[in-house]
């Protein structure tokens, strides 16, 4: 496994996509995407993985924040922080 090229987690490549982690485990095992098993049960995808999946994929497209190019040298992908979702808040509506 070449180490000169940044690794993802699962996590990392679903909010990549927008997608969830199982999506992204049921692209594996349909051989969409290469998993690579580390010791135990550490599972990564690598960049170069990342790259064949996007080209097979045209129609996965990316934000820019998250295009390959925006990745930062250490393989991080993205700014780095967690986007909160906006909850939708319910209010009761009392007869007038």
């Amino acid at each position: 496994m070449p180490l000169d090229q940044p690794w993802y987690s699962l996590d990392e490549v679903a909010d990549r996509y927008g997608v969830t982690r199982r999506t992204v485990e049921r692209w594996a095992q349909d051989r969409r995407i290469v998993v690579t098993t580390l010791a135990g049960t550490t599972r990564r995808i690598s960049a170069a993985s990342l790259l064949a999946f996007e080209l097979h994929n045209q129609s996965v497209t990316l934000p820019p924040a998250l295009a390959p190019e925006a990745a930062n040298p250490s393989g991080a992908v993205g700014g780095g922080t967690k986007r909160k979702h906006p909850r939708s808040r319910i209010t009761s509506r009392r007869p007038g």
